[in-house]
């Protein structure tokens, strides 16, 4: 392939996207705007912030939402690669884009990851990290996908309860560094 051609290949790679982010519009606003599992989708990306506002240490508020934000970039690439190789898929989506979710990983799994962190910041980050993990990808995941939030393609929820425990504990590590 010659470089012209390369180029020419993202090109029809980019109108796919395109594409497949206006069959997700049609899709949205046709078939599940307003659906009760529209309203969960969109009480997962607001509910959770409140929460966190609601419960957080003021005082460290600072050193949590910079860990949270860790978090939710990290897993948020992870996420896009995940649905860009067809690993799974957010079939209702609050937020109509083809390749993207909000609710999940921008909202409930970082405001969970900050209560954690605040709340009996001395246990053991290994067991908070296992309970994060298998709670996210055992229960959470099940559970979405029951309601359609969530379709498991090619993919093992036990990769999901790996990644989440290791984002825990590298958002733990962060968290404690001496520059808060």
């Amino acid at each position: 392939m010659t470089y012209q051609e390369g180029l020419d290949q993202i090109d029809k790679a980019t109108q796919k996207i395109s594409d497949a982010t206006q069959l997700t519009i049609e899709a949205v606003m046709d078939a599940f705007l307003f659906t009760w599992q529209w309203w969960i989708a969109l009480a997962m990306i607001i509910v959770p912030w409140i929460v966190w506002a609601l419960f957080r240490k003021r005082e460290d508020s600072a050193r949590l939402f910079s860990a949270g934000l860790l978090l939710m970039v990290i897993s948020e690439i992870l996420d896009v690669i995940g649905v860009g190789l067809g690993k799974w898929a957010y079939p209702i989506k609050v937020i109509p884009i083809a390749t993207i979710s909000f609710s999940l990983r921008l909202s409930v799994l970082p405001v969970i990851f900050m209560l954690l962190l605040q709340f009996k910041p001395q246990f053991n980050p290994f067991i908070k990290a296992v309970f994060y993990g298998a709670f996210g990808a055992y229960v959470g995941l099940p559970i979405l996908e029951t309601i359609d939030l969530y379709k498991k393609i090619d993919w093992q929820l036990t990769y999901s309860f790996f990644i989440l425990t290791g984002l825990y504990l590298l958002g733990h590590w962060f968290s404690r560094r001496k520059s808060f």
